[in-house]
């Protein structure tokens, strides 16, 4: 397990050892720091057989086994059925009458579900229903990037668990121990905002031609070469966070570049935001990072993702003032 999960590791093994491990804990930390590992660990140790030192799973009994070839018939999960869209109030359902029945092994039942803040509000409602009135020795994982799109009404039924952001000497190191190039750790780990799961993700994807490519454009949609709405329709496929992800480094990179002086560590990327941040005030990044990051909480929600993309890139066009924005075709 990494060692930055350490702290809420502790954190779970004193309440069960205390005998007052809740019914739901709420697993909350931003995209790519672990939060599934730790999930995954909890669950482990709940369910192994024979656990070790500080309540580690053993990896040697059946139950370890079957955690470790997928089949524990006493772990479940619910994720959305497809990738970016919501979990559904049927899969919810289907989870709460699987939680009522007696587990297997006669020892706990875990669920996770991942990620949390897909859930779509009838979901929810669903899951508050089991909240309220658990079966016994069950644990609910929740696991969410973005709690605040849960309703107050779940979260004030879950004991919250942070996972915190590394400290970026400590990923660094952490992702040359993966036998990620150095240069290539500094530059994913700033696009992940200090996630190390997630820039790693990204280094291996190998994608730095499709990141290129997607800074280029928000150039040309700045500077009203390129259409935003066609921009978002070429921005669908693929459709995963790391797009938007990229965009809020780079605008947190203009931040940093007006307010101290300090220009992105790429010169690549220094040259292509040179006009920009001669042009928008700190007032206009500061709501275009709040955009972004609104934009990225809704990713998974069901919402449509080229309607949420067309309104970011559009905000983005009009950045550069009026007159560069009359090619909009919206």
């Amino acid at each position: 397990m990494f060692t930055w999960l350490n702290k809420p590791w502790q954190q779970f093994v004193q309440s069960h050892a205390q005998g007052r491990l809740p019914h739901a804990l709420l697993i909350r930390g931003r995209e790519g720091v672990g939060k599934q590992v730790l999930a995954e660990q909890l669950a482990a140790a709940l369910l192994c057989e024979q656990p070790g030192a500080e309540g580690r799973p053993c990896g040697r009994c059946q139950a370890c086994g079957w955690l470790q070839a997928g089949t524990h018939p006493d772990l479940l999960w619910v994720r959305p059925e497809e990738e970016g869209k919501a979990i559904k109030i049927d899969q919810v359902r289907a989870l709460n009458t699987r939680l009522a029945t007696t587990s297997h092994a006669g020892r706990y039942k875990v669920a996770i579900l991942q990620p949390a803040d897909a859930m779509n509000v009838n979901a929810a409602n669903s899951l508050l229903k089991t909240l309220e009135e658990p079966a016994a020795d069950t644990l609910l994982l929740l696991l969410a990037a973005a709690p605040g799109r849960l309703p107050a009404t779940i979260r004030s039924r879950c004991q919250q668990l942070e996972v915190a952001t590394p400290d970026r000497d400590s990923a660094r190191q952490w992702l040359l121990d993966e036998g990620i190039a150095a240069d290539s750790a500094a530059r994913y780990l700033e696009l992940a905002g200090g996630a190390p799961l997630l820039a790693r993700r990204m280094a291996a994807a190998e994608d730095g031609a499709l990141r290129d490519q997607r800074l280029e454009q928000l150039q040309g949609v700045f500077a009203g070469r390129l259409d935003p709405v066609q921009v978002a329709k070429e921005w669908l496929e693929p459709a995963g966070p790391e797009v938007l992800e990229w965009w809020r480094s780079w605008v947190q990179a203009l931040l940093r570049w007006q307010l101290g002086g300090q220009p992105p560590v790429e010169e690549d990327v220094a040259q292509k935001l040179q006009q920009i941040t001669e042009t928008v005030d700190c007032r206009q990044l500061f709501e275009m990072s709040d955009r972004i990051t609104q934009a990225l909480n809704a990713t998974g929600s069901g919402l449509n993702r080229q309607m949420m993309l067309e309104d970011v890139l559009i905000s983005w066009a009009r950045l550069a003032g009026p007159a560069r924005t009359r090619t909009i075709s919206r």
